[in-house]
C-alpha cells in the first residue's frame, strides 16, 4: 500500500478483469444454456424423425395387415384393412371432420415409424452399455498405470483427491503412450467412468495444470456428460440399425449386420465377447454411412428387384434425410449444447480446485501440445482438447456436422479470465466479414437443397410404396380373406 493510499484509507486497485464472474454464476449460466440447447436438439431430432417415419410407416402397415390376415386363418380377428378404409365414418356416427381426419392420417404415418426409431434407439443404447469402454480402451492402446512409476502413481492419487472433492466414485485411470498430450473421460456414467491420460501430459504439465485438467474431467463426469454422450452415440447407432433393416433386401453388408445382431439376441443372458460387440458396433456405424457395396447400380436387374424397389427408395430417402438434418439442424444444435457442457466443466474445475489459473494454464498448454487421439475420433468430444473447426467429428461421424463439438480454446480462456484466471488469451486469425457472410450463405443454400432433396425423396418413396405395396397388399389380403370365408 502506498503512503498516499494509506493516508486516505483507500486500497489501490487490484489487477484483474473488470467483469469478473464467480464460478457459481458461470455454472448456473452454462447449465441454463445447455438445457436450452439440449431441448432444441431434442426438437430437431423429433422433426428429423418425421420424414423417416413417413418412409417406414407404410412398410409397417403392410406387414401388420398381412400378419393379421394370417392370424385370422387360425384365430378370428378383425379385418384391419376394412377398419382403416372406414375410419372417416365410425359405425353409428357421422363423418369425422376434415381437420380431425387429416390429423389422424398424419399421426398414422408418423407414430409407427417414431416407435420403430425409439426401439432402435433403445436397442443401440443397450448395445453400447453392453460393450462398455473396454473395446475403446483396447483400440486406443490404453494401459494401466505402472505401480513403480512415480508420476503415474501421483496421477492416481490426484484423481482420488479430486474425486472426493467432486463427490463421485474415483474412476479408473488408464495411460496412453504417444506423442499427443490430451486427456478424456469415457464410460456410461459416473459409476462406470474411466479417465484416459496421455503420458506426455504427465511429463510436460506441472501439478497445478494437471490438477485443473483432472478437475475438468471429473466435473464433466459428475455433471452427467457421459450419459449425454451415450445418448448421442446411441442415436447415431440407431440410424445405422434402421438403415441395416431397410438395406437387408438388397445389401449383403446390411444382412451380415442383422444376422450378427440376431445371434447376439439369441445369446441373451450369456457372456458376450467384447470383440463381437465391437464388430457389431462398427458395422452399425458403416450402415449409417451408406456403404457403397450395399447399393450397386451396375448389378443386373431382375424381376425380384421390383419388390425391393420400395426398400431401396426408403433407404436412400432415409440416408438423405439423415444427412440433411444431422448436418445442418440436429448436428449443430447438439454441438452447441455440448460446448456448453465443456464450459460448465471448466467452471466446475474452478470450483473444485479454487485455482482458475490451473485449468486455464492447463488448457493453454494442451492447446500448444495436444491434438486428436489416434483411433478415438468418435470420442474426440470427450477429451479436453479436440478439433475446433471443420466437420464436427466424433459422436455423429466425421462426415456430418458443420459445427465442431469442441469449443475454441480462446473462448474457454476468455471465460476463465472472467473467473479470475491471469493466463494470456490466444488470438487466432479470423476471416473477413465478407468471407464469413459468403460461407454462411453457402451453408444455408446447401442445407436448404439437402432438406428439399430429402423431402422430395420421401414423397417419391411414399408414391412408390403406394404403387407397389398397395396392389401387393390388396391381392394378398383378398386371397387370405377368401380362404377365411371359404
Amino acid at each position: 500500500m502506498t503512503a498516499a493510499g494509506a493516508s486516505h484509507g483507500v486500497m489501490p486497485p487490484i489487477s484483474g478483469p473488470a467483469d469478473r464472474e464467480l464460478f457459481f454464476a458461470a455454472q448456473a449460466r452454462n447449465r441454463r444454456a445447455a438445457w436450452r440447447l439440449t431441448a432444441l436438439a431434442a426438437l430437431g431430432v423429433a422433426v428429423m424423425g418425421v420424414p423417416m417415419s413417413a418412409v417406414i410407416s407404410p412398410l409397417i402397415y403392410t406387414a401388420v395387415i398381412i400378419l393379421n390376415d394370417l392370424v385370422s386363418l387360425v384365430v378370428p380377428a378383425a379385418d384391419l384393412l376394412h377398419l382403416i378404409a372406414h375410419v372417416d365414418r365410425p359405425p353409428g356416427a357421422s363423418a369425422l371432420p376434415d381437420a380431425l381426419l387429416a390429423l389422424l392420417l398424419v399421426a398414422g404415418l408418423v407414430v409407427p415409424g417414431s416407435i420403430v426409431m425409439l426401439l432402435a434407439w433403445l436397442g443401440a443404447r443397450a448395445l453400447s452399455l453392453s460393450a462398455g469402454v473396454e473395446s475403446l480402451l483396447r483400440s486406443l492402446g490404453a494401459r494401466e498405470p505402472h505401480p513403480g512409476d512415480l508420476e503415474e502413481r501421483q496421477l492416481q492419487n490426484l484423481v482420488e483427491e479430486m474425486a472426493i472433492a467432486a463427490g463421485v466414485r474415483p474412476p479408473r485411470v488408464r495411460i496412453l503412450d504417444g506423442a499427443v498430450a490430451n486427456a478424456g473421460a469415457v464410460g456410461a456414467g459416473p459409476d462406470d467412468a474411466t479417465l484416459i491420460v496421455s503420458r506426455r501430459l504427465l511429463d510436460e504439465l506441472d501439478r497445478d495444470q494437471s490438477q485443473g485438467i483432472i478437475a475438468h474431467l471429473l466435473g464433466s463426469v459428475g455433471n452427467g456428460d457421459l450419459r449425454a454422450a451415450l445418448a448421442i452415440v446411441s442415436m447415431h447407432r440407431a440410424f445405422g440399425l434402421v438403415m441395416a433393416v431397410l438395406g437387408a433386401p438388397f445389401g449383403p453388408h446390411a444382412r451380415r449386420t442383422l444376422l450378427r445382431l440376431v445371434r447376439l439376441g439369441l445369446r441373451r443372458g450369456m457372456p458376450v465377447d467384447a470383440q463381437e460387440l465391437e464388430a457389431i458396433d462398427q458395422m452399425l456405424s458403416q450402415s449409417a454411412d451408406m456403404p457403397a457395396g450395399d447399393v450397386d447400380p451396375s448389378k443386373k436387374t431382375t424381376p425380384a428387384d421390383l419388390l425391393r424397389l420400395p426398400f431401396l427408395i426408403a433407404y436412400t430417402a432415409f440416408w438423405m434425410a439423415r444427412l440433411a438434418f444431422i448436418g445442418f439442424i440436429v448436428g449443430p444444435l447438439l454441438a452447441l449444447a455440448w460446448r456448453s457442457r465443456r464450459y460448465l466443466a471448466d467452471a466446475t474445475a474452478v470450483q473444485l480446485t479454487r485455482n482458475p489459473d490451473g485449468i486455464a494454464s492447463g488448457l493453454a498448454a494442451l492447446a500448444s501440445r495436444g491434438g486428436a487421439i489416434p483411433g478415438g475420433s468418435w470420442a474426440a468430444p470427450l477429451f479436453v482438447i479436440g478439433p475446433e473447426r471443420g466437420p464436427a467429428g466424433g459422436f455423429l461421424g466425421d462426415d456430418f456436422g458443420i459445427v465442431s463439438f469442441s469449443p475454441p480454446v480462446g473462448s474457454r480462456l476468455a471465460r476463465l479470465r472472467r473467473q479470475g484466471a491471469a493466463v494470456e488469451l490466444r488470438k487466432p486469425g479470423t476471416l473477413h466479414w465478407a468471407a464469413q457472410a459468403c460461407i454462411a450463405l453457402a451453408v444455408i443454400l446447401v442445407g436448404t437443397a439437402l432438406i428439399g432433396c430429402a423431402l422430395a425423396l420421401t414423397g417419391v418413396a411414399l408414391a412408390i410404396d403406394l404403387l407397389i405395396l398397395t396392389p401387393l397388399l390388396m391381392v394378398t389380403h383378398g386371397v387370405l380373406r377368401s380362404w377365411l370365408q371359404g
